[in-house]
């Protein structure tokens, strides 16, 4: 009998940040990983940061319909299933909603929504004939607590959100669960020039406290958890102190 072939998973937004990180917990996990970017110099990174481990970096625009089937099947030739979709790219326009242009709050739009959406209907065959999969959507806090000039990122997160939420419905009869992280302040990078002042436990997050998540949900430990929008700030949301406190 054949050995079973390893899990495999896609990472849209994959060459670098957030992205980076997921895709290295999850090849630390055993799985098999493509990293879908529209950045052609942080894919060129990437590949050779990742060189000798079962991944494969390509160049894509995830919100191009076509780019994205092709997406799908290059993870399909390369690992022969497709285990988990993580919908990390994502874009944030800063301006008053008086200001941003269309052009702007469109992008917002298609990044951050239309892309999860092409990539769900099109990872549906595989998972649907495999016998299942998990979907991972990386939103934001700002989708639950917007702050002032960030109206279109946060208004495309909270709709992420919500499609989170109706993808799970209706992709979890087939076996297929859909969640969705809300990460708060992340430092991409590690510079440490994110303030924690605001936050309980003390410090930003790092793209590893993402990744953590992301593997957790991708795995059979989370097979009851379905159409959840998790928020992951270190209690920054959680409330407010009393003034002159």
């Amino acid at each position: 009998m054949a050995a079973e072939r390893p899990r495999a998973a896609i990472v849209t937004g994959g060459a670098a940040g957030i992205g980076l990180g997921i895709v290295k917990r999850l090849l630390d996990d055993g799985m098999n990983v493509l990293a879908a970017d529209r950045n052609p110099k942080s894919c060129d990174a990437a590949r050779s940061l990742l060189e000798g481990r079962s991944a494969h970096v390509m160049e894509a625009d995830m919100t191009v319909e076509e780019q994205v089937r092709e997406v799908m099947d290059e993870a399909l030739v390369h690992f022969g299933r497709i285990d988990l979709l993580c919908n990390n790219a994502g874009v944030r326009h800063i301006a008053p909603l008086t200001d941003i242009s269309l052009a702007d709050w469109q992008e917002s739009f298609r990044v951050n929504v239309d892309a999860p959406l092409l990539g769900a209907r099109a990872v549906l065959p595989a998972m649907r004939e495999q016998g299942g999969g998990a979907i991972v959507n990386i939103g934001s806090i700002s989708g639950v607590a917007p702050y002032a000039e960030g109206g279109a990122y946060a208004a495309s997160k909270a709709a992420l959100a919500t499609l989170t939420r109706v993808l799970a419905m209706e992709f979890g009869p087939l076996g297929i669960r859909v969640n969705c992280i809300a990460p708060g302040s992340i430092d991409r990078d590690s510079s440490g020039s994110i303030s924690s002042s605001h936050i309980p436990v003390g410090r930003a997050g790092a793209p590893h406290d993402v990744a953590s998540l992301v593997s957790y949900l991708a795995s059979d430990e989370a097979s009851y958890l379905n159409g959840a929008v998790i928020v992951l700030d270190g209690g920054a949301t959680a409330g407010r102190t009393r003034p002159g406190r």
